[in-house]
This record gives C-alpha cells, sequence and structure tokens, in this order.
C-alpha cells in the first residue's frame, strides 16, 4: 500500500521522523514547505529530498499512510465478532464516532491531498487501491452478518457501494471538530442502522 520503507534503522528513522514533520506540518496549516519539515524533523531540506524527491512525493507518502490508517479502522471496527458481542447499534455508533475522529485529525491531510487527485497519478491510484480495499472489508462484513443472522438480506455489493457513499461522508467539514457521539454523529449511526438491520 504505502512506499517502501528504507531498510537500515538509521535511514527508517529518519524517514518516519521526516513523514511525521510533514504530516504535523500539514495538519497544523493546510500544506508544508520541505525547509519546514526539514526543520522541525532536526535534518536539512537536502535529506527531506533525498528521502522525498518532490513534494508530491511527500505528499504520497503522507496520505498513503492516512490511507491505512483508516483501513486498518475499518477492520478493526466491523468485525462480525463486535456485531455478535456488542450488536448493531454499538458497531453503527463505533464506526461513525472512529471514523469521524479520524477524519476530525486528519482532515487537512485529506483536503490538500484529493485537492491533487486530478493532477497526481500517484494518489490517484493509492486512493483507489485503498478504496477497494475497504470495499473488500465492507463486502465481508457484510456476507459474514448475513450468514449470522445479524444483517438484512440483499445485494451485497449494493450494500457495500451503500456504505462506501455514506462513510466517505465522514469527511465532511459540518462534521470535522464535532465531539464525541454528538446528536449528528448518533444520527449517522441509526442511519447505518436502518441500513443494515435484518
Amino acid at each position: 500500500m504505502s512506499q517502501p520503507l528504507p531498510e537500515t534503522g538509521k535511514a527508517r528513522r529518519t524517514y518516519e521522523a521526516l513523514l511525521d514533520a510533514t504530516r504535523a506540518e500539514i495538519a497544523e496549516s493546510g500544506s508544508f514547505r520541505a525547509e519546514a519539515v526539514a526543520d522541525r524533523a532536526g535534518t536539512s531540506p537536502a535529506t527531506f529530498y533525498v528521502y522525498f524527491p518532490s513534494k508530491d512525493d511527500a505528499l504520497h507518502a503522507v496520505f498513503s499512510r492516512a490511507l491505512d490508517e483508516l483501513v486498518e479502522l475499518v477492520r478493526e471496527t466491523l468485525t462480525v465478532e463486535r456485531l455478535l458481542e456488542k450488536g448493531l447499534s454499538e458497531v453503527c455508533r463505533a464506526l461513525v464516532a472512529d471514523a469521524c475522529a479520524f477524519f476530525t485529525r486528519e482532515a487537512l491531510v485529506f483536503r490538500l491531498a484529493l485537492a491533487q487527485l486530478p493532477q497526481q497519478r500517484t494518489l490517484r491510484a493509492s486512493y483507489r487501491e485503498h478504496q477497494a480495499i475497504v470495499a473488500d472489508l465492507y463486502r465481508r462484513f457484510l456476507r459474514l452478518g448475513q450468514r449470522a443472522g445479524q444483517l438484512r438480506r440483499g445485494n451485497i455489493d449494493t450494500v457495500a457501494t451503500t456504505l462506501m457513499v455514506i462513510s466517505q461522508g465522514f469527511n465532511n467539514p459540518l462534521l470535522v471538530g464535532r465531539e464525541p457521539n454528538d446528536r449528528v454523529q448518533g444520527e449517522l449511526a441509526l442511519v447505518l442502522e436502518r441500513l443494515l438491520a435484518p
């Protein structure tokens, strides 16, 4: 999914420091400069360009890392075990709360990367790759939930696509920064529950 990490320990630590610094710069201002990232990471601008030949490469690495984390959020939240143990209402509330918290934290990274999608082939490819993984996770959850009698019957691809559209809406400025489990998040959880309930 993401770009390969450097092999050696020192190189890996430098790469991670630059990646974290780039992410922090974007989170603060919505953009970044190589000089500011290098300063934050305790390196030089020349070192930044050794690891990221261009700012586009740095943005791609940051966005891919954020997308990896989003995939893990879905993988951990939407499990049939959780569905059986906690129930559909709790799974829907957790998905909405976790996704809203994630997008609140990563709002500016996503805004900057999504604005570049039309021009950046590597960003588009990474976005599509991660989107396909999440769609597969949705389909698996739906298939297993239907078999367990905990989710409504229906065309799995159609419901998975509907889930994808709804969940991409969690990256909405009207949701960013809201208190966890506020009324809007509660209504969104109910929408998901109505979609999925048997």
